[in-house]
């Protein structure tokens, strides 16, 4: 396990520069993206017109910029490590775009739309899974510690992702609605373009867990057994730091408190059990589904039963527990039942469409 890679020092006087530069960048980034995506259309739109045709980005951009420089968080040295969590995330959505965008073109479906909902696909994904620990969470974000002093600043508690706190699931039902949104708006078809996009998930997925078990976080429950792959996390990780914050400290962790007591590496187990299941719909469910919905059902009821599973091993109550089981257990029958109808309402639509050509047939 190695939570940080290396650590970058920028110094004060290069930061507002930066913070403008980086605004700047992104901006020309997303306008590129509009005058390509316009331009197999016709004639390119002007740069102007392309900046200001995404008013929601171009806003939210500034907002951040603005929020930064106003607090004086930018007025300082600042130290950037790069976590190895970070970059499995960063890994996991640059190779999940690129799949979707790759079978997009060969569904003669728009890839350039694809790359754009990428991008609010992660905004609404980081949100919703913030929203959804602090939901799980209340009192530990609106208690006596709901604020903190960060580079001289007070700032509310609920904004330190960086001390953990995102779950999964929050993120797939955000990313989920604001998918669902943003087809609806472009008239994009909801069931064939997620079925495009779900096996990509899956390997993004993959990556996020390889990146948990470097973090040390979502870890498992402590065991006895004599399990050749059990872990020990280091003083750097999530787990350490959790466990010796516990008032069983002495039972969680090995005597000299140089490591944790071995525990199940359960981001090791949900990390291969998605690799699986991009590898079932990429090659087996996707190339012969019958009906529209299929691979997102298949994903569906696939991930929720990997995840409850994986949580009978978890070991992190911080998640949340509700009458004996992780919310996540809970969720995962919600996300199961989803899969089902998913999967009922696809097929009925599919039959409808295979008898409709079998009468325009005879």
């Amino acid at each position: 396990m190695l939570p940080v890679l290396f650590t970058l020092t920028l110094p004060a006087a290069w930061l507002k520069p930066f913070a403008l530069a980086v605004l700047v960048a992104l901006a020309l980034a997303r306008a590129w993206a509009f005058r390509r995506r316009s331009a197999q259309g016709g004639k390119r739109p002007a740069w102007s017109a392309a900046l200001w045709d995404d008013k929601g980005t171009l806003a939210l951009l500034v907002l951040v910029v603005a929020a930064l420089w106003k607090t004086g968080f930018l007025d300082a040295d600042l130290a950037l490590p790069l976590h190895t969590y970070g970059l499995m995330i960063a890994t996991g959505f640059v190779t999940a775009i690129w799949l979707a965008q790759r079978e997009a073109r060969k569904q003669g479906q728009d890839a350039e739309r694809i790359g754009d909902l990428a991008f609010w696909v992660l905004v609404s994904a980081i949100i919703g899974s913030r929203l959804y620990f602090i939901a799980v969470n209340w009192p530990d974000y609106f208690g006596d510690n709901a604020w903190m002093t960060l580079r001289g600043t007070r700032v509310p508690r609920l904004l330190a992702i960086w001390e953990g706190g995102l779950v999964f699931y929050g993120g797939f039902i955000g990313a989920a609605l604001t998918a669902w949104w943003y087809l609806r708006r472009h008239g994009m078809r909801f069931l064939p373009h997620a079925d495009t996009i779900i096996p990509s998930l899956s390997i993004g997925h993959f990556f996020g867990r390889l990146g948990c078990f470097a973090a040390g976080c979502c870890w498992g429950a402590v065991s006895h057994e004599h399990l050749p792959w059990l872990a020990h996390f280091p003083p750097a990780s999530l787990a350490y730091q959790t466990f010796s914050g516990r008032a069983n400290a002495a039972e969680l962790l090995t005597p000299d408190r140089l490591s944790t007591m071995p525990v199940h590496p359960t981001q090791l187990y949900e990390s291969f059990g998605e690799l699986v299941l991009f590898a079932l719909l990429a090659l087996v469910v996707r190339p012969n589904k019958r009906f529209h919905g299929q691979v997102l059902a298949t994903w569906l009821m696939g991930y929720a039963v990997l995840r409850t599973v994986v949580e009978l091993f978890r070991g992190d109550v911080e998640r949340g527990v509700v009458a004996g089981l992780g919310v996540g257990q809970w969720t995962s029958m919600v996300v199961f039942a989803a899969g089902v109808v998913v999967w009922v309402i696809g097929h009925r639509q599919g039959a409808r469409v295979r008898g409709a050509r079998t009468v325009l047939a005879t």
